[in-house]
């Protein structure tokens, strides 16, 4: 198959290929771009127009037009470009992760709306949908660029990067992850914790008052203002730590 695509394309630059494959890859794994509700073709459109643009800083690929030879080096690179992607992909977690604590310690699980693949309750649907626009706002395509471009910097094409230095820094990526959530979380784990509490101490008090039918939907009210007033500052520092992202290396 490649021999025939080399026949068909004279002149076919390999390290445009192999280019192409770890950008391609490393945009399946980040958050908007790789979002199954993008279509396939925009993806590799996407890969496409950007990988004559990175090949400028990539370097020269093997010089071989066989495909025993460029089996690794193909690999390699799509390896390179998922393990790039999925510390985007690890850091955009916390606002699900932080969501479904916030939908759980409220009672706004099942709230109007339907859950997606983004999210498993309609308040972590709006704040990932949302937070994903203010992404793009802020400049998740150029970091994007700047991602690729440093990593062809850092591991070349055709070579095999050291595993060691990438594996540790994946592990602390999920740490900060879920130390994020948690923190975007805080507010209202400690409000429903309070509600809890002061419920059960005015049902020890008077055991004949329904304390749950007239807490309940004060409870929701309060989270829902809640929501309104903190939702915007939660995706702000959701953002700035999804854009601060940095490869193993990089200073």
């Amino acid at each position: 198959m490649l021999n025939g695509l080399v026949a068909a394309v004279p002149g076919l630059d390999m390290g445009l290929v192999l280019t192409y494959l770890r950008l391609q890859a490393f945009l399946l794994m980040l958050p908007g771009i790789g979002e199954r509700m993008v279509p396939g073709r925009v993806k590799v459109a996407i890969a496409m127009s950007l990988a004559p643009l990175l090949s400028q800083v990539s370097g020269v690929g093997p010089d071989t037009a066989d495909a025993a030879g460029l089996l690794l080096p193909a690999i390699t690179e799509m390896a390179v470009g998922l393990a790039a992607g999925t510390l985007v992909r690890i850091m955009a977690f916390a606002i699900d992760i932080g969501t479904s604590a916030i939908a759980a310690s409220t009672s706004l699980a099942q709230i109007v709306g339907g859950a997606n693949e983004a999210s498993p309750h309609p308040v972590g649907n709006m704040l990932h949908l949302g937070g994903l626009a203010i992404l793009f706002t802020l400049g998740l395509p150029v970091m994007m660029v700047q991602l690729m471009a440093d990593s062809f910097v850092l591991w070349p094409l055709g070579g095999v990067p050291d595993i060691t230095a990438i594996l540790p820094e994946i592990l602390s990526y999920v740490a900060r992850s879920f130390g994020l959530a948690m923190m975007l979380a805080a507010p209202f784990i400690l409000g429903g914790f309070l509600y809890q509490a002061l419920s059960g101490v005015i049902n020890k008090v008077m055991p004949q008052l329904p304390v749950l039918f007239i807490g309940a939907p004060g409870s929701i009210l309060l989270a829902l203002t809640a929501l309104v007033v903190i939702a915007p500052l939660l995706v702000g520092v959701w953002a700035d730590a999804v854009l601060s992202i940095s490869l193993p290396g990089v200073p």
